[in-house]
């Protein structure tokens, strides 16, 4: 709604406008975008796969950000200078883990795995680290349920950091922006779904449902992602058709 391209642009000067049209192609230059038709964008497959990959795997980070605190100070004996102190450190892994998953996929391309390969390998990655949230209420002490949920944040950001990548991978440049709002749509609904269910289970049973939930999603949201994601659903390039529909 807000962006324009710097060829339509009013708030460019003339020399801004033609410093950033010389490194536009050729084809875009001066040309309005195609409107895009985004049924389409959501009947593919790449679409619905990416949408469900992120209904399964957000709700976890969304678990981690509104109900630990509230878990170490139930569970775990925490009073708010505690959960200060501690409750920061597992995000500071998860800021690792979103620099390790993108170094990682490039990493393996640059020694010839193909995209598809090398995305996939770090989302394996990071989605075989996650079980660990299961251990979090089954630890002996506090210090072990927080480092079992660095793990998890950690995991999980090297997860999410090539999930968001998808996208450019699976559609053209005119798609990509639709399909990851509707991706980021479908999270946002399983996130909250996920909040409402926790919020019934922690009121009549325990934490230790949630925990092991939290920590089986993504390894199913990657079993989804190799399903429905062969490696010929990637690398589009404009104008292909989409193969997702078939």
């Amino acid at each position: 709604m807000l962006y324009q391209p710097p060829q339509l642009s009013r708030w460019l000067s003339r020399e801004e406008r033609d410093r950033l049209g010389a490194a536009l192609p050729a084809a875009a230059a001066g040309a309005r975008p195609d409107r895009v038709p985004w049924p389409r964008v959501l009947r593919s497959r790449g679409c619905y796969s990416l949408i469900l990959a992120r209904f399964l795997s957000d709700p976890v980070i969304y678990f981690v950000i509104f109900w630990l605190p509230a878990y170490l100070q139930k569970e775990r004996g925490f009073d708010l200078a505690a959960v200060g102190k501690y409750a920061w450190v597992p995000y500071v892994f998860g800021d690792i883990g979103y620099v390790l998953g993108g170094w990682m996929s490039g990493r393996l391309m640059r020694a010839g795995w193909s995209l598809p390969k090398a995305r996939k390998a770090a989302m394996t990655a990071g989605a075989c680290l996650m079980p660990a949230a299961i251990l979090a209420p089954l630890a002996p002490s506090a210090p072990f349920a927080v480092a079992a949920m660095c793990l998890v944040v950690f995991g999980h950001a090297v997860w999410v950091a090539i999930l968001l990548t998808l996208p450019t991978d699976l559609f053209h440049g005119g798609e990509v922006g639709t399909a990851t709002g509707f991706s980021g749509a479908g999270g946002a609904v399983g996130g909250i779904l996920a909040n409402l269910a926790t919020g019934y289970v922690v009121s009549n049973f325990s934490y230790l449902p949630v925990f092991v939930v939290a920590g089986l999603m993504h390894p199913l949201s990657l079993v989804l992602v190799y399903v429905l994601l062969p490696d010929r659903y990637f690398s589009r390039q404009p104008g292909d058709r989409e193969p997702a529909t078939t």
